[in-house]
């Protein structure tokens, strides 16, 4: 055998070596994870150390013996790569989160989510980036240009509120709170990367104020045309469902219902649009048309798949920021890190608090945002991994400073203020529900009958999407089974049919107004 040749399978060899190493520690830190912060949350009942940053932990800890060693597996365990996360992780948390949202709680809040997630985050972004432009002028911290600081400002914007809605399902907080934060950080991310990826056009380059404004006008059609990809590709797999006979075979079944919830974020991202935004919306309808159609079976597998892949997904990802913090080794700006957090606290004192008083002011009788509930939201805007990914995105020559601000930032806030939810709860004396109030709100029916929307959506689309007649939920019953949890939002207080009931009777509600008109 030629000398060439054999060096050729030698390489080989150690390559599948090398990813053989990678892939079983990063399966045993995987396991590590989800044990410890298993333990942590249901055993020792740490109210002040939430799963998120456990996980967090054992990643920091296994970080400290990897930066010792320094070889190439080392080396990529502590990389967080965002292009894995962005294409690998991301899309089955932000699916789960639309599939298993309780559409009842949703559309009755939905002004305020789409407030504060949409506006709100413009308003974050803006706000914080303009105000870090400013003490850079002045030379009081790292000076960044008009783009670099809007880009920045956009990137820490995203926040992730899993450590505070861990917390709001376990003690049973009202659910509408629950619902205002959970939809605000849903939809908040894939709000904040399309921004990102608007300013760092910018970063660079000269420019004036129209460009400025073309770019924003693209974003708000980038975000329409996404969100419309993702309800049509919602309905493409409720059609199939109903006109195929899919359920002879559960695996089939199950098969091609999985798939149909990964395709949407492809074809998105091809079309340079955002696939963040249309995964969400798939998946919320995807629940609402395609499930229906399917058969009990599989909709319990997919409901087990959906949550189990978002669960593990995010285990991944706070596991993966905790091996990345002592691979940050330079960068280090106290005076950017101060203003950064001051920033922060004060865009979001900025989005919450006037937005809720123009809400507040047109919203119904006994459904106002309350003083202590906007105290609440304004506490919640925890940071976390897609504001790192994006870091790691972030063009130009201050990467390593943002990269490492943003590291800080993500650490204090999900440490600090997520294990510091429950004392503000209690501060804000902030209502939670007996099982017995839980149950009553559970079967009370406060439906928007006013909603066009609804009424449009009851008489024309369920009927011609599934196979229930004149609106309704599930075509099929579901048995009671206690919600499953999770330590994200995705997965938080949700079920396969958990909601069915609450909807059905939001549904059958709105099809007797439009029976009577």
């Amino acid at each position: 055998m030629p000398a060439a040749e054999v060096e050729h399978l030698e390489s080989e060899s150690n390559h599948e070596y090398v990813l053989s190493v990678y892939f079983a520690s990063l399966l045993v830190l995987l396991m590590a994870a989800i044990v410890v912060s298993n333990y942590v949350s249901h055993r020792l009942h740490l109210t002040w150390l939430p799963e998120a940053a456990a996980t967090i932990g054992v990643g920091m800890v296994a970080s400290v013996g990897l930066a010792v060693q320094s070889d190439s597996i080392s080396t990529s365990l502590m990389d967080f790569n965002p292009n894995v996360f962005f294409v690998g992780l991301l899309p089955p948390i932000l699916f789960n989160s639309g599939y298993t949202m309780k559409r009842r709680y949703f559309f009755e809040n939905i002004v305020p989510i789409l407030t504060y997630s949409i506006l709100g985050t413009m308003i974050m972004s803006v706000v914080t980036g303009t105000l870090l432009y400013a003490v850079g002028r002045v030379g009081w911290t790292t000076k960044l240009s008009l783009a670099e600081s809007l880009t920045f400002g956009s990137l820490i914007s995203a926040t992730d509120t899993v450590s505070t809605l861990a917390v709001f399902q376990e003690l049973k907080v009202d659910p509408t709170l629950f619902y205002l934060v959970f939809g605000e950080s849903s939809l908040n991310d894939a709000v904040a990367i399309c921004l990102f990826s608007t300013f760092s056009k910018f970063v660079g380059y000269s420019y004036t104020f129209k460009p400025m404004l073309f770019a924003l006008l693209e974003f708000l059609l980038n975000f329409s045309g996404s969100t419309m990809i993702g309800i049509a590709f919602g309905m493409v797999p409720a059609l199939i469902f109903k006109y195929t006979n899919l359920r002879s075979c559960l695996l089939h079944e199950v098969g091609v219902y999985v798939m149909f919830s990964y395709i949407p974020f492809l074809v998105a991202q091809i079309l340079e649009m955002s696939g963040v935004v249309a995964i969400i919306f798939t998946g919320i309808a995807m629940k609402h048309y395609a499930s229906p159609n399917l058969s009990t079976e599989a909709q319990e597998v997919c409901s087990r798949v959906f949550n189990t892949v978002a669960h593990m997904a995010e285990t991944a990802v706070f596991l993966n920021l905790g091996l990345s913090v002592f691979a940050l080794r330079e960068g280090f700006s106290l005076s950017f890190i101060i203003w950064t957090a001051l920033f922060c606290l004060a865009s979001r004192a900025c989005h919450v608090y006037p937005l809720t008083y123009v809400l507040n002011r047109t919203a119904r009788k006994n459904c106002e945002i309350t003083t202590n509930q906007q105290h609440m939201i304004w506490y919640s805007g925890l940071r976390g991994a897609v504001a790192f990914a994006l870091a790691k995105s972030f063009p130009g020559e201050k990467q390593s400073e943002v990269i490492t601000t943003t590291m800080v930032i993500i650490l204090i806030s999900i440490f600090l203020m997520g294990g510091g939810t429950v004392s503000m709860l209690n501060l804000l004396q902030i209502p939670r529900l007996t099982p017995e109030e839980e149950l009553a709100l559970d079967k009370s029916v406060k439906p928007h009958k006013h909603m066009r929307l609804l009424q449009f959506d009851n008489k024309y689309l369920i009927p011609l999407l599934t196979n229930l007649c004149g609106g309704g939920g599930s075509s099929v019953d579901s048995p009671e089974r206690p919600p499953r949890k999770s330590f994200s939002g995705a997965g938080a207080e949700t079920d396969a049919d958990d909601d069915a009931d609450g909807d059905d009777e939001v549904i059958e509600v709105v099809r007797r107004e439009v029976s009577v008109h």
